[in-house]
């Protein structure tokens, strides 16, 4: 193993809610030289940290929780605390005018963080002070135009992920429902924030969008390393779209490539994370149904090349990372409530189990401590 990484390192896990005890959140320990791992710690009490982010400096968890506001579930913005590798203190920071998000989003310069909200089509947008907390707060929702053909899945707009530009200069608003992605200046043009941390409603001028193929309906995307290419994983054609970007406001479609052994019906899975390698050369996409990990060669022109889509050992993969090392990936298979971590063999790109499962209350996100 490469001396730079420490053998041991730390992962948060986001569990859905429903867990005993309202499980939140666990740290999950591992051994970067042997793919060992155990859960050390588990936040208990909350509910609604499904997704969450990780500053750069590692000692900020942005996330979500459930709160009951007449009579219904509805969302509210917290940070916790992150001090030797353990969870700590939860601070509210804002309460949210829908449910709990789906999905939040950190900017380059972590000066604010976005959210989106999937079953109302919400979405919004925070301005972070110096030491982590909230200053100004807007919010919107997507209007249901352009439905795509999928009658059992985009009936309505769905907002699935927020994605920041690499320059940090626009966001683009993922639309599952209508099949595309919105794209509109940061912050937001020609609104006003209370600084009472109520959200306001406004709607930001969208001067651009991304339609995918009808039917594709785009979950989540990310950029490459270079901030030239852009990424999209498709989660109804179970694909991933590969696009050029200028670094403005142009973006040239590549190609899509299918994330299923040949013959396999789209309607039976659905893909659900995006991820690449530190160098970027490789991509990786997980399908529920399906239960695999697509492998994709990125090429120097956005390309893509199938090189293996991996069986897993549990049933609905929602969630992955690889540990530090790139040797071994984390799991977390959603339906059989564990956690499995994987040997990768980056030549082959297959994985290998490694170990038992971790029994783990529905994981769907992963993130390690820097």
């Amino acid at each position: 193993m490469n001396a730079f990484f420490a053998a041991i390192c730390y992962c948060i896990v986001g569990s859905n809610p429903g867990a005993p005890n309202k499980e939140a959140l666990h740290v999950l320990e591992c051994d970067d030289a042997t793919g060992a791992a155990k859960i050390v710690q588990t936040v208990k009490g909350v509910e609604g940290t499904t997704y969450f982010q990780i500053n750069k400096k590692g000692d900020k968890l942005y996330s979500f929780i459930s709160e009951k506001r007449d009579g219904k579930n509805r969302g509210a913005a917290v940070v916790f605390d992150i001090k030797d590798n353990r969870i700590g203190e939860m601070t509210k920071l804002a309460t949210l005018p829908c449910e709990v998000p789906c999905h939040v989003a950190i900017s380059p310069n972590e000066k604010s963080y976005a959210f989106a909200a999937y079953t109302s089509g919400c979405y919004g947008l925070m301005s972070l002070t110096e030491d982590g907390g909230i200053c100004d707060f807007a919010s919107s929702r997507l209007a249901n135009i352009y439905m795509g053909p999928r009658e059992d899945r985009q009936k309505k707009a769905y907002a699935h992920c927020m994605v920041y530009t690499p320059e940090g200069k626009m966001i683009g608003v993922i639309d599952l429902g209508c099949d595309r992605i919105f794209f509109y200046d940061y912050p937001f043009p020609n609104y006003y924030f209370l600084s009472s941390y109520s959200a306001i409603r406004c709607r930001p001028h969208f001067p651009f969008s991304i339609k995918s193929d009808p039917g594709d309906g785009p979950r989540h995307a990310i950029f490459s390393r270079c901030g030239k290419y852009f990424f999209v994983l498709n989660e109804l054609s179970s694909s991933v779209t590969s696009y050029a970007y200028d670094g403005k406001r142009k973006f040239t479609h590549i190609g899509k490539w299918s994330m299923l052994p040949k013959g396999t019906d789209p309607l039976t899975t659905k893909a659900a994370a995006i991820k690449l390698t530190a160098d970027g050369k490789v991509l990786m996409a997980s399908n529920r149904g399906c239960d695999s990990i697509a492998f994709f060669e990125v090429k120097d022109n956005g390309e893509l090349e199938l090189k293996n889509i991996a069986p897993l050992k549990g049933k609905f993969p929602r969630d992955f990372e690889l540990m530090p090392s790139e040797k071994f990936m984390v799991v977390g298979h959603k339906m059989s409530n564990e956690i499995q971590v994987y040997s990768f063999d980056r030549a082959k790109y297959t994985l290998t189990p490694v170990g038992d499962a971790i029994p783990c209350y529905r994981p769907l996100c992963f993130k390690f401590l820097p």
